[in-house]
């Protein structure tokens, strides 16, 4: 059930989901809410906007797109920017945490995680909690589980700390061309690697084929676009390094289950519903 209500939060709605407590909330520019804490483990998925958050003595930047973790009764502080903040929180019941050990120890401690995949999760999870249906329980219990298990993966990642400096130069490479034609044997060459150890190592790393990382890091930019932006949809395509409107279209739909423009109508209009209670 949608249970919307006026709390510390701003405006929030909860639903009970798949087992999971999903709460969306949105917070005016510069709101400061003050040291708190949640009963429950959570996960908190940053849908626009941005804020700050203070915990166990040090302060982290929370960018759009990304993914806070905490254990269960973690006091914190956060400062929202200068545009609020959308956020969709994800708490995790105790009973519920107990049947997805192998993949629950990343809810232990405080975390932040951005990366393609994830943001991708947290947009179909958030998708899923705005204009569900009878299946969408189902569908966000799958999605979070998936969601653990990327978090978790990322989390070894970074502590094995094995990746070796041209790694980092492909992905830096990536980033910085997002917008250009990219193959595996141009990227090859421009770190001096054989291109079949490139894609091995890499799949190894990220756990996905570097064409796949690639186009979702492109749909993760337009969708970025669409949602703030006033560009039309064939210029946000060509940024995003798409050849045309038809192909941005069929791979947004394909990642996004929606057109960029029912995307981007969607999300402006959960916009202009949160505008209505900001204070």
């Amino acid at each position: 059930m949608n249970s919307p209500r006026i709390s510390e939060m701003g405006l929030a709605s909860t639903k009970a989901m798949g087992g999971f407590r999903l709460t969306e909330f949105a917070q005016p520019p510069m709101r400061r809410l003050p040291w708190h804490e949640h009963q429950e483990a959570s996960i908190c998925f940053v849908v626009a906007g941005s804020y700050a958050e203070r915990v166990r003595g040090a302060e982290q930047a929370c960018p759009p797109q990304s993914f806070v973790f905490k254990p269960a009764a973690e006091r914190h502080a956060d400062q929202f920017g200068r545009d609020g903040g959308t956020c969709l929180l994800i708490e995790i019941p105790a009973g519920r945490l107990q049947t997805i050990e192998s993949c629950g120890e990343i809810t232990t401690r405080p975390g932040l995680f951005r990366t393609a995949g994830l943001a991708w999760l947290g947009r179909r999870i958030y998708q899923e909690f705005s204009d569900g249906d009878g299946v969408s329980p189902l569908a966000v219990e799958g999605l979070v589980l998936e969601l653990l298990v990327e978090a978790s993966r990322a989390a070894v990642t970074e502590s094995a700390g094995a990746m070796p400096v041209w790694l980092r130069r492909v992905r830096d490479l990536i980033h910085e061309h997002l917008d250009q034609p990219l193959t595996l044997s141009s990227i090859a060459r421009e770190v001096g690697i054989h291109p079949a150890h490139l894609a091995r190592r890499f799949r190894a790393h990220y756990h996905r084929p570097i064409g796949d990382y690639i186009r979702r890091l492109r749909i993760e930019r337009a969708a970025r676009e669409l949602a703030e932006g006033g560009a039309s949809i064939a210029d946000i395509g060509f940024r995003s390094g798409f050849c045309d409107q038809s192909h941005f279209s069929r791979v947004f739909r394909k990642h996004t289950g929606m057109t960029p423009a029912a995307f981007r109508a969607t999300t402006r209009r959960h916009a202009r519903t949160r505008a209505q209670f900001a204070f």
